[in-house]
Order: C-alpha cells, then structure tokens, then sequence
C-alpha cells in the first residue's frame, strides 16, 4: 500500500532534490517542487495527509518511478526518460493458461513499465502495488484472451463469488492456468472454463489450488 508515513516520503523527495540541485532543501522547497503552497504542505504535514496528486505531477514532470517515493520500491533505475512512472512486476517468463511451472515471486521477475493513464485503467495508484503481469500461452481463453498476451492481475482479489464468472489465474496441480472461475460452494469444488469451447471444463476441490488473482485487463503482446 501507499506509504502512510508524510515524513518518509518528503524525505526521499527532500534527498532527490539535494543531489540534483546540489544544496540544503527546505519545506517551502519541497512545497514549491510540489507547486502547492507552503500552507498547503503544512496543513498535510500536521494531518500526515500526503498529497498524492502533485506527487503524481511531480514524478512525471522530473521522469521519476512513482514506486521509490510511495511504495519503498527501488526500481533498477529511480529515472525514465519516458512517461511511465509505475513499474509493476511481470513474469515474462511463467507460461499461463497451457499449464506447467510454477509462480515463483523471486523466479523470472522482471519489471514492466507503465504510464499513469494505465495504471488509472487498471484501478488507481493506490492499487498498484497489487498488481502483477504474466504472459499466457495458448488457446483456450481465445477469442478474448490470445496467445502470448499479457494479462494484469489484482493478487488481492482471490475470493470467487457465488453466481459470477470472473476470470483469474490460478495454480491447480495441472498448472497455471487463467481460466473463468465457478465456485460450486456445496461440493467445495471450483470449476474452471474456457472461453475456446474446444476445451472441456476443469473441476478442482477448492484446497487443490491456490487462486494467484483476478484478471482485470488484457494487453496484446
């Protein structure tokens, strides 16, 4: 989540805007790197309110990944020379949806880079320490879902619900799979589905897999 702590992230906006301009920082400083007022920034220190917008702006306008100063992420490089301020962790490398391997959080963890119009379609900054992304393989989710896409996944949504047909990444002892989720609540089974009708349902008692997170967008790769 987002930093609670006003003074944690002042500070690492303070420390950046040291070594890029080579002198002391004060608050009216970091107010005016902000471009709100010094009552503004004093108000929000007394509340311990960050404010996040003129963050955003801020992170932008100096080509900085947002992760470093709200999320204590260190990114491998604090600058972009683009517009995308959020990385997101993204499993290049972990075949979904075909079955086979495993997810790791520590195995084939790249970063991949969004721009803030994205993460606001995916959700907001607020959830975007949640969200992870990982290739899918195969045809069973087509048309929706093609092969080799990139699918973002909310890992705190991993609750089915009863008469809903979400679709989330799951770790069954066939695989990874991303497929629609049914719960059938009185056997204590889910049953699993394929947009492709070619492919047969997949039923699974509920303690057999681990649901990984729900599917909230889908980008061709």
């Amino acid at each position: 989540m987002i930093s609670s702590n006003f003074e944690s992230v002042m500070q690492k906006i303070r420390v950046y805007l040291q070594e890029k301009n080579d002198c002391r920082v004060f608050d009216k400083d970091i107010a005016k790197a902000l471009e709100i007022s010094t009552e503004h920034y004093s108000r929000s220190k007394t509340e311990n309110k960050i404010p996040l917008q003129p963050i955003i702006n801020f992170c932008a306008k100096e080509n900085i990944v947002i992760n470093y100063i709200l999320f204590d992420q260190m990114p491998e490089s604090l600058h972009k020379t683009t517009d995308k301020i959020i990385s997101v962790k993204y499993f290049k490398n972990v075949n979904s949806s075909a079955g086979g391997g495993a997810f790791n959080d520590e195995e084939n963890c790249e970063y991949l880079d969004l721009d803030l119009n994205t993460i606001k379609r995916l959700g907001g900054i607020e959830k975007a320490k949640h969200i992870e992304a990982l290739n899918v393989t195969g045809e069973s989710m087509e048309p929706v879902i093609k092969d080799n896409s990139i699918v973002f996944i909310d890992k705190t949504s991993i609750t089915p619900k009863l008469n809903e047909d979400d679709v989330y990444v799951v770790n069954t002892p066939n695989g990874i799979l991303v497929k629609q989720v049914i719960l059938i609540e009185e056997l204590k089974k889910i049953q699993l589905l394929s947009y492709n009708k070619l492919y047969l349902p997949e039923i699974f008692y509920c303690d057999e897999v681990t649901i990984i997170g729900k599917v909230i967008a889908v980008r061709a790769n």
